[in-house]
């Protein structure tokens, strides 16, 4: 059976991740936002367990341990290249100070695992199976990745380019989502000690015509809205758009490594039935991506909902 892990992030009333009022793009200083209900287990069939503190493993991390890291944490529009390293999005607004601090669980999420199995065969672990596009918010599967978010409805004040040939004019009124303007970013933390290790960078939305540095959208949007000309980054940003998928005739065979997070390394600890651990850690950053072309004021009165989805698998070979 499929090894996985289930991190799941559930909003509505009780369960709510909401984002904060900003004043204009760029500028999302959150205060009364808050991220709740986030709950981490294995399933049931899997031999992965998890630990947030390398010490006591279980099939499941519960919703108060992780209260515990995230705290009062307040997602907050940042800018990064390898989803380990964040800055502000400088823009030249008058007597505007945007050199804020990015600070993990205060305004964007940061969570670690230690994760181990005693499995030989099965020690390269994955992020997998995004079900996004084929989910609404109130419709939520019980398994896959996803991230999704229940849209806010805002009345432009000007009109802007939004995308490559289409325009919102001044009173249109559209529905705007947090999820097409989130990151995540899946980084390897070595057991040795040694720095962090960044993998990858995924783009929930699958949408690179709307992604990093576009001349559209939230960045159009605030050039006619506050009437300012600046520069776009001369960058990139390296995401990828696509989980790893699993060949037809071997589910635990990997097609490429896109969503690759780590191999767990074999160690001299054994169950109770002396079968040796193979162990690793990783950490889970997300942001709001201040760069994304639908970085918009209006996503920041919005509600998100989030699962990822872990499986471990064979190497991979390149046939």
């Amino acid at each position: 059976m499929l090894k996985k892990l289930y991190i799941v992030v559930i909003s509505m009333t009780l369960l709510v991740i909401t984002l904060a009022t900003s004043t204009f793009a760029w500028v999302a200083i959150a205060t009364s936002n808050r991220i709740d209900g986030i709950s981490m287990k294995a399933n049931l069939d899997s031999n992965l367990e998890f630990s947030l503190d390398g010490l006591t493993y279980k099939n499941e991390i519960t919703t108060e341990q992780i209260n515990s890291i995230i705290k009062d944490a307040k997602l907050m529009d940042f800018t990064s290249k390898d989803g380990l390293m964040f800055t502000s999005t400088p823009v030249p607004f008058v007597n505007a100070d945007l050199n804020f601090d990015a600070v993990a669980n205060k305004n964007y999420m940061s969570i670690e695992l230690y994760v181990r199995t005693t499995s030989t065969r099965y020690t390269d672990l994955y992020l997998i199976n995004n079900v996004s596009s084929n989910i609404s918010y109130d419709n939520l599967p019980k398994s896959g990745t996803y991230v999704t978010s229940r849209g806010v409805n805002f009345r432009s004040p000007v009109t802007f380019q939004y995308g490559p040939s289409q325009t919102v004019l001044e009173g249109e009124t559209r529905t705007y989502y947090a999820k097409d303007s989130i990151r995540v970013a899946l980084i390897e933390v070595p057991m040795d000690g040694k720095d962090p290790i960044p993998k990858f960078i995924w783009d929930p939305s699958g949408n690179p015509e709307r992604g990093y540095g576009k001349p559209y959208g939230g960045v159009d949007y605030i050039k006619q809205y506050h009437k300012l000309n600046f520069d776009l980054p001369n960058d990139s940003q390296d995401v990828i758009n696509n989980l790893t998928s699993f060949t037809s005739l071997n589910a635990y065979k990997p097609d490429n490594e896109n969503s690759k997070i780590l191999s767990l390394h074999k160690t001299d600890i054994m169950d109770s039935d002396g079968r040796y651990y193979s162990v690793g850690k990783f950490r889970i950053n997300i942001w709001i991506e201040g760069w994304d072309a639908d970085a918009f004021d209006a996503v920041f009165n919005d509600q998100i909902m989030m699962q990822f989805e872990f499986m471990t698998a064979l190497p991979f070979q390149n046939e």
